[in-house]
């Protein structure tokens, strides 16, 4: 195939896939200008019919109008979920026709089948726009990285539980008043739940675990934690000892073992990704080259994913037009083993709510000590012998098997009045 022009069909008009049909079409002229290829919006469809009026000269009725038509070269889907998702990607592929998704719960699901099957048929899967919307992350650990030995990720990846840490922060609110004011401004689904627990950052991580070290897991075979249980108490005191609370999804690699988690986290001030306020999203990369990058930008929004679905189709195009099929190649035939959590070793913040009276820290150490755990600070915030008072500790490294079981036989003391609250820790950063 030898052609100048480029024919493109789209599933999916909602929030991103109308952004990216308003805005391809408006660039046109100017990606034609900068490429040499005349990329053409043949059909788009969406289910809901009110969402295709605006479209309504170049609609199709059905999905399979653009999965079977043999003069679109390139599939975009941006409906969302997996299951309709999996059947139409799956059916384009199966038509000899490149895909373009921003889909990061479809990929972390189906992702090593799909990229094999998309390497069967010699077409492409473009993703640039399933984690961290506008931040060119995947084309950088692909492309500019590839040389690189990373051996550490850390992501903010998920606008809406950055959104409501930096409001309880600055404004000193609780959890669920973040929550509502998110949900006011449009930050937030109707139903957070993915966003909230972490499933989302979760589905992000592993698609970038993937494409780095080529395995691909699933979201059950990860430690993850999400921010409802994060209290305003413990964002202030992580504050006085100098640190900010931020949702992390982490992959360190060392030698053939990786681990992979996802749960707040402290991390210093001092540290860039402290920083990142908002939806805005962030991803911290360290590599025996490279030595530490941060990429920053906005993460959430219609226009941020519109603007990688773009990058995708554009890139994929020119490959198209060259007539020649580049393989790319996530799969490492070396085997990699995941680090169980429970082996797992970083510092701590352990917040006890004990009754004030001699001897309470005493039992808290002897316990601590007993599992291998070392101190590092202690604050205790009040003196108040007759109610409960926060005491506040910060750990030394030590392995989650460790405090998993110390915090069990410390939350059995008859002076321990409600369950220890544990956050890990992240320094040595730049």
């Amino acid at each position: 195939m030898n052609k100048k022009f480029i024919n493109i069909g789209v599933i999916g008009c909602g929030t991103v896939g109308s952004k990216f049909i308003e805005n391809l079409i408006i660039r046109k002229k100017f990606i034609a200008e900068k490429t040499g290829i005349e990329i053409n919006i043949l059909k788009v469809f969406d289910k809901d019919k009110d969402k295709i009026i605006p479209f309504k000269d170049i609609s199709a009725k059905s999905p399979e109008e653009i999965i079977e038509n043999k003069d679109i070269d390139i599939v975009v889907e941006l409906i969302g979920g997996t299951d309709y998702a999996y059947e139409f990607v799956t059916k384009s592929i199966e038509n000899r026709k490149s895909v373009v998704t921003a889909n990061k719960a479809l990929l972390s699901k189906y992702g090593k089948e799909l990229f094999k099957k998309a390497k069967e048929k010699n077409v492409y899967i473009g993703f640039e726009g399933s984690v961290a919307g506008a931040i060119p992350i995947i084309k950088s650990l692909k492309e500019s990285f590839i040389g690189n030995k990373i051996t550490k990720i850390l992501g903010i990846l998920n606008g809406t539980t950055n959104f409501i840490l930096s409001e309880m922060y600055y404004k000193r609110i609780n959890f669920d008043e973040g929550l509502e004011i998110a949900k006011k401004l449009g930050y937030s689904e109707a139903d957070p739940t993915l966003d909230i627990k972490g499933y989302d950052t979760g589905h992000k991580i592993l698609i970038l675990t993937y494409i780095t070290y080529g395995v691909l897991l699933s979201i059950d075979e990860i430690f993850f934690e999400g921010i409802d249980k994060i209290e305003t108490l413990d964002i202030h005191f992580a504050s006085e000892l100098g640190y900010r609370i931020k949702l992390l999804g982490i992959c360190k690699k060392e030698k053939e073992n990786i681990e992979i988690h996802i749960h707040p986290t402290l991390l210093p001030k001092t540290h860039l990704l402290s920083l990142v306020e908002g939806v805005n999203n962030a991803v911290y990369v360290e590599g025996d080259l490279i030595g530490k990058s941060l990429f920053y930008g906005e993460g959430a929004g219609g226009k941020a994913a519109a603007s990688s679905v773009i990058s995708d189709v554009v890139d994929i195009s020119r490959k198209i037009v060259l007539n020649g099929y580049v393989e790319e190649n996530f799969i490492n035939e070396k085997k990699i083993i995941l680090k169980p959590f429970d082996e797992v070793e970083t510092r701590y913040y352990f917040r006890f709510t004990a009754i004030d009276k001699p001897g309470v820290l005493a039992k808290i150490a002897k316990i601590l000590g007993e599992n291998n755990i070392s101190i590092s600070s202690v604050i205790q915030k009040q003196d108040n012998p007759q109610k409960a008072v926060p005491i506040i500790m910060l750990t030394h490294k030590a392995k989650e098997k460790n405090v998993k079981k110390a915090i069990s036989n410390i939350n059995k003391l008859d002076v321990i009045k409600s369950p220890t609250i544990i956050i890990r820790l992240e320094e040595n950063l730049m």
